[in-house]
């Protein structure tokens, strides 16, 4: 099984893994690390390897929530390792696509199925009901 660990200002992360879980039900291998306000980047990045270190399985997909930020510059050099690929601009729809594809599909699709599924969910409403989009 893949494993997948959600990093994220604040509790974003727990609070899309608690939204999946109403949708989908509980999944095990789910993780959220949060950065929370006043944390430095080098207590984060040890609370990440901390949180990392004991993950087993076929892999870790880490979803961060922003492009750029703490999460993201701690998060990619996990992604320097083997087994681990990183996916910024964690939403709802990308953490269900991946929690319902985890166990048939390799890893580096995963992740790439998980960009696929952040980009094509985001919408603008109103063009779309216009049909102007």
């Amino acid at each position: 099984m893949i494993n997948i660990v959600l990093v994220s200002h604040g509790e974003l992360g727990a609070a899309l893994i608690q939204a999946a879980e109403m949708i989908a039900g509980h999944s095990d291998g789910v993780y959220s690390v949060p950065l929370l306000p006043g944390e430095s980047p080098e207590a984060y990045g040890e609370k990440l390897s901390v949180a990392l270190e004991p993950i087993e399985g076929d892999g870790i997909l880490i979803l961060i929530d922003l492009f750029g930020g703490t999460p993201y510059n701690v998060a990619a050099r996990e992604a320097l390792k083997e087994r681990v690929e990183c996916v910024t601009g964690a939403n709802l729809p990308m953490l269900l696509e991946v929690l319902m594809s985890r166990d048939e599909t390799p890893l580096s699709d995963l992740a790439a199925a998980a960009t696929v599924a952040g980009q094509e969910s985001v919408r603008n409403l109103g063009e779309m009901l216009a049909g102007r989009g």
